[in-house]
């Protein structure tokens, strides 16, 4: 861990913005594979990953876990780091480990926010946002996935539809 990851870890803007201006690295990683970005969009409200990413850093760096700082905003339901880190060439479908996308990820956080994604990217299961919305409790992200061009005829590993999902939850399409 360098002294840039800690300071992101920590939301320390001015000691960001100082290692930067002395062309501290940006694209190292820890231990666990995770860069400064990836450090500061969880704890951040965007100042730390603000800087970072004016002095170059880059947004699909992928951690052990494949998750990109993408993935980490749409976790944190972080609308305007999510759209930042998407002005700075962040991968939208950058799948991770487990397959997820930024929008897969956003949907199991019950985030409605996360526009551009592609509704019918899916997981290892070959779930897609869709499915993984009647899989917890449907909210107002079904009604906007129903909205969008979702392809209702998908199957998972198993060959069940979001159809079928949302009959097994007790609710019909």
């Amino acid at each position: 861990r360098t002294p840039l990851h800690l300071a992101c870890a920590n939301g320390h803007s001015n000691t960001v913005s100082l290692l930067t201006e002395k062309q501290c690295k940006v694209n190292v990683w820890d231990c666990e594979n995770r860069s400064p970005l990836t450090k500061a969009v969880p704890c951040d409200k965007g100042s730390c990953a603000t800087i970072l990413l004016e002095h170059s850093a880059d947004p699909n760096l992928v951690d052990l876990d494949g998750n990109t700082a993408l993935h980490y905003a749409a976790c944190c339901q972080s609308v305007s780091l999510a759209a930042k880190l998407l002005k700075h060439k962040a991968n939208l479908e950058a799948q991770n480990m487990d397959g997820f996308t930024p929008l897969l990820l956003a949907i199991t956080e019950n985030n409605a926010e996360m526009n551009g994604a592609d509704v019918n990217a899916s997981d290892k299961n070959q779930r897609t946002a869709l499915m993984i919305a009647f899989s917890d409790e449907p909210t107002r992200l079904v009604s906007l996935l129903l909205q969008q061009e979702v392809d209702l005829s998908c199957q998972d590993i198993y060959g069940f539809t979001a159809e079928e999902y949302a009959s097994f939850n007790g609710f019909t399409m």
